[in-house]
């Protein structure tokens, strides 16, 4: 016996299938509509939401569920498109406000829309330029902070609010202004290492300007180093190698090296802190 929710769901088809038809489609076109949009109806009931609610994001997670479960980029845009046919026709009807899968289809990004990534050569002058600065203080700073960005990812903006308790063995916690932790991100001996290293320079320092900051970066005035003087350091020494890379760059280096020795894609979204599988997938690009 059909469920009150199936009945509605069943309906809802229907009269979709209807509108279809009226629109001239091919019997085979409608099966396919039809099938598509059960599944989405389906998927619906398990994130227990309703038509009405439905926003953008939902399109973004029901479409990436797909990508998770193996189906082809082709696949999944035919699939989006179906449900932005459905979701027309659903405005004229009064059923939602707006077109949710209106921009949700995958796009392969062109080599010319593809993010900056650092050359290997260019990683490895950053990092001997970094261990060459001659004042102690800084070089320690300085090495964990391009470790931060360049092998754990962090966006410039979120360097400012990692703790002191952010660093953990093999893994680094990233917080929000206001100290809500984000993610976890797993992080390589050696970047452990220069974290340690810098943790060590902080306390031995004894500057009476940070020794009661829990903020993990410093500077040598205060207490809280701040987005703009991150990005001075980097653009410092891009200049000083005639390059020039920022620090979202980095970022996108780190991104990039994941996707290169095909971590999944969920993991690196997740450690990455991308909203969508959209803006993971490019890191991709040339590589599938």
């Amino acid at each position: 016996m059909k469920t009150e929710l199936q009945s509605e769901t069943a309906y809802l088809i229907e009269q979709f299938k209807q509108h279809l038809l009226l629109q001239g489609k091919e019997e085979s076109t409608v099966k396919l509509y039809s099938t598509e949009l059960s599944h989405f109806l389906n998927w619906l009931d398990r994130m227990n939401k309703t038509l009405s609610s439905i926003e953008e994001e939902d399109i973004f997670a029901s479409r990436d569920e797909l990508y998770l479960s193996g189906k082809r980029l082709s696949t999944i845009n035919k699939y989006v498109s179906i449900l932005a046919t459905f979701f027309r026709w659903a405005e004229r009807q009064g059923m939602v406000k707006g077109n949710p899968a209106a921009s949700a289809r995958y796009h392969s990004p062109k080599s010319t829309e593809l993010p900056r990534w650092l050359t290997e050569d260019e990683e490895a002058r950053l990092l001997e330029i970094a261990a060459k600065e001659r004042n102690p203080f800084k070089r320690a700073r300085n090495e964990a902070l391009i470790h931060v960005l360049l092998y754990a990812g962090l966006r410039v903006e979120e360097v400012p609010h990692l703790r002191l308790s952010s660093v953990g063995m093999g893994e680094l916690k990233v917080f929000d202004d206001a100290g809500k932790l984000l993610r976890i991100v797993p992080v390589a001996p050696q970047t452990y290492s220069k974290l340690a290293v810098w943790l060590e320079e902080r306390s031995t320092a004894d500057k009476e300007t940070y020794n009661n900051s829990s903020y993990l970066f410093v500077t040598e005035r205060s207490g809280a180093m701040q987005a703009r003087a991150v990005q001075f350091v980097i653009q410092a020494y891009a200049s000083k190698l005639g390059s020039d890379f920022s620090c979202h760059d980095l970022r996108n280096t780190y991104c990039r090296r994941l996707a290169e020795i095909r971590t999944p894609i969920l993991h690196l979204k997740q450690w990455a802190g991308h909203k969508s599988f959209l803006t993971t997938y490019q890191y991709y690009a040339g590589l599938q």
